[in-house]
């Protein structure tokens, strides 16, 4: 049976046929599917295979409801939507519930945020953080009436994708009830990146042992061989061990790029579905074409992203934001991988900036908003995230991008004549 190539490799909302089995992912996402009651949080930069992780062990059904987390959704639309997907007419009752327990006024959620950002970001310490908690009011839970609505329907997942679009204080009150679904027996499956593990417990201490984190991020060089020998199988062809190991260093080892070039380099050989006569692809030439086209077409777009974000705040006198990329852009991909610690950025600006004197609270102050900033330009999905005193990548395909990048020619994506510093020394 002839299957097309769109169905092998690439990247697609449905399970590929060259999908793999992580068995240090796979098994302990089972593990904790079949073996415990607790909920669950998937997390990994974006295009790792966390979705496809889920869609594979938790399937559409009438125990489950799957809900996408699009920009500007809050949880109050959340819980609004699993209603309305498992066909529950909602009261007025039940909305009024709903919504007390999930909005805040404007100042209350303001303070609250201010207060998340400082406590997840590192820079408050540990007795600031029992102090301020003990001012703070807990948020009043939604309502026993939704978990009895859903009970009734028998409902035992509720899937939260890309629950990094979701606000911070929003995150915040979902913590809180997540301990009331517990207790009643409906398990969350959370997808998302923004997160590490503890991240929840950091926000409601009670959800210890009740929640478990699994790392979708990491794909070794034998799972991603498997796919092509999984893949190569079903389009009836083999491709070279030198190309694939070329692919696999070529793509950083991000899953998703390495299915894309294999994709362009099975098209680049015209095989576009299962091929008649078993066939062995061996061009190298070919295969480095593919990455330098894939490479053009991506960063195109990509680099004006970063552009975006060096450009910062336009009023701001030390275009701080212009000099940590230029920072990043010029760090080795593997120091990518671990996050950018603040001490790493702070020495690195220091080495680069016109005013060496440049202080701790001046960079906190600009790492602190980077998430911010990257909301007001719409850059989705975020290339950064900072918490923890590390400024994250959130989004995979940059450290393809990275990898890639002549960093000899920084100037072309960073021009320093959009950022002459001019300061009054007198």
């Amino acid at each position: 049976m002839s299957t097309s190539l769109k169905e092998v490799f690439g990247i697609s909302s449905n399970l590929l046929k060259s999908y793999v089995l992580r068995h240090h992912v796979d098994d302990d996402f089972k593990d904790k599917i079949e073996l415990t009651d607790h909920h669950i949080v998937v997390f990994g930069e974006t295009k790792v295979g966390k979705s496809h992780l889920r869609k594979k062990y938790i399937t559409p059904n009438k125990e489950t409801v799957e809900i996408d987390c699009t920009k500007g959704v809050d949880l109050y639309e959340i819980y609004n939507q699993i209603l309305y997907k498992c066909g529950i007419e909602t009261s007025e009752t039940l909305t009024s519930s709903i919504e007390r327990g999930t909005r805040l006024n404007k100042d209350a959620e303001a303070s609250l945020f201010q207060f998340l950002k400082a406590k997840l970001s590192g820079e408050l310490t540990e007795t600031q953080v029992i102090s301020e908690v003990a001012r703070k009011t807990i948020p009043k839970t939604t309502s026993v009436r939704l978990v009895e609505a859903l009970k009734e329907k028998n409902i035992k997942f509720i899937v939260l994708d890309d629950f990094h679009y979701l606000k911070l204080v929003d995150q915040y009150l979902l913590a809180y009830d997540l301990k009331m679904f517990y207790q009643s027996g409906i398990r969350f499956i959370i997808i998302g990146t923004k997160i590490n593990k503890g991240y929840f417990e950091k926000f409601n201490g009670e959800l210890s042992q009740r929640i478990d984190y699994i790392d979708a991020t990491r794909w070794s060089e034998e799972d991603l061989k498997k796919i092509k020998e999984k893949g190569c199988e079903v389009l009836n062809i083999d491709i070279s061990d030198e190309i694939i190991d070329y692919f696999i260093d070529a793509s950083s080892g991000i899953v998703a790029v390495y299915q894309q070039l294999l994709s362009h380099f099975c098209i680049a050989n015209n095989i576009r579905k299962t091929n008649e006569e078993y066939i062995v692809l061996n061009d190298l030439d070919k295969a480095i074409k593919c990455n330098e086209n894939y490479y053009l077409t991506l960063s195109e777009h990509y680099l004006k992203r970063i552009q975006d974000i060096a450009d910062g705040e336009r009023k701001a006198k030390l275009k701080l934001y212009y000099y940590i990329i230029k920072v990043v852009l010029t760090s080795d991909v593997e120091i990518a991988k671990k996050g950018f610690s603040f001490q790493y950025l702070f020495d690195n600006l220091k080495n680069i900036h016109p005013i060496k004197s440049i202080n701790h609270g001046a960079l906190t102050s600009v790492l602190n908003h980077f998430d911010e900033l990257q909301s007001k330009k719409d850059i989705f999905p975020k290339v950064f995230t900072y918490y923890d005193k590390r400024l994250y990548v959130s989004d995979s395909l940059f450290y393809y991008i990275l990898k890639h990048f002549n960093k000899e020619k920084i100037d072309d994506v960073l021009p320093p004549y959009d950022f002459q510093l001019e300061f009054d020394f007198n």
